[in-house]
């Protein structure tokens, strides 16, 4: 179904109209929004046919999941973003997928949102009996997908600085699994936002950037502050994420190490007194030893001697 919203300035209001009842050629004034979010195939195409999309640009908005982009025709202007649309890091389902289309006076939009507060503010503002610039609805939107990581990056800085006490003090697996998952989505979103901070940086050393179209630099170099500011708080915390799961197994290693090293210790010294007591065991005849009176009482006292030597040998050496 296609949701068609139209400024008439004649009226100088919006209303809701159907695809046939646009003007064939819309007046200077006018404005215009089509939201194709559950729109079919077939509906999309007729809006693509409509406005004379390119086949390029067409089949890259019409797709469900598209790595965010910019790409550009004679009016109209591809842009494709992606917002974060769960309640915080420890899952990720599906990303926020921000298609737009859009000129001087018309705005085509196609977003997929599991989140529904998230779904609503990434919906253009409409004031009534107010016309309203292109350029500041698609401002919105940037700063709305902005806006979906940066509250969560906020708000995942005090969660981190818990794990990290918990990692130092009583860190186990639950925990080291918690940082994996963690870890997982802060990977994925990082992507996200590369990509997109690498559209607003090309566009910003760029001369003929589309954004141009309807931006100026001051506001281009904004919007790539705002993201590239994203993708260093993504760095930051997965470096700091990863420095948490070494610590933790250097901290674990270093735990098993001890462990070994006092099972070596007991081993050291229980290997020769086994020794004496396996020779002793042998069921001999001839042994000479076997006829002593007090040859039981001698052998535990070497046997104790021996393993009294071993201990304090380790200690003077400093290995326990």
């Amino acid at each position: 179904m296609i949701l068609l919203s139209y400024f008439e300035p004649e009226t100088n209001n919006w209303r809701e109209c159907t695809f046939a009842q646009l003007p064939t050629n819309l007046p200077a004034e006018a404005r215009l929004w089509i939201n194709l979010n559950n729109a079919s195939q077939e509906e999309q195409l007729q809006i693509m046919q409509r406005f004379a999309i390119g086949p390029t640009l067409a089949e890259d908005f019409s797709r469900e999941r598209h790595p965010p982009k910019m790409e550009a025709q004679t009016d109209f202007t591809l842009l494709i973003m992606r917002g974060y649309a769960d309640a915080d890091f420890s899952e990720y389902n599906s990303s926020a997928q921000v298609n737009l289309l859009y000129s001087k006076q018309v705005l085509i939009s196609k977003i997929q949102c599991h989140n529904p507060v998230l779904l609503k503010q990434l919906e253009p503002q409409i004031t009534a009996g107010k016309n309203s610039n292109i350029a500041d609805w698609i401002k919105q939107l940037i700063f709305v997908v902005s806006g979906s990581y940066l509250e969560k990056l906020i708000n995942f800085e005090d969660e981190q600085s818990e794990l990290e006490d918990v990692m130092l003090h009583r860190g186990n697996d639950e925990h080291m699994a918690r940082i994996m998952r963690y870890r997982s989505v802060l990977r994925k979103i990082n992507r996200n936002l590369a990509y997109q901070k690498d559209i607003f940086s090309d566009a910003v050393y760029e001369e003929q950037s589309p954004l141009l179209r309807h931006f100026n630099s001051t506001e281009i170099r904004d919007f790539y502050e705002k993201f590239e500011r994203l993708h260093s708080m993504t760095d930051m915390y997965y470096d700091q994420l990863s420095d948490l799961v070494e610590g933790y197994l250097s901290t674990t290693s270093h735990q098993i190490n001890e462990r070994m090293k006092v099972l070596t210790i007991v081993s050291t010294i229980f290997i020769p007194l086994t020794f004496i007591a396996g020779i002793y065991g042998m069921n001999f005849i001839n042994m000479p030893e076997l006829q002593m009176m007090n040859g039981y009482f001698i052998v535990l006292i070497a046997m104790a001697t021996g393993g009294i030597a071993g201990l304090t040998w380790f200690k003077i050496r400093g290995w326990w």
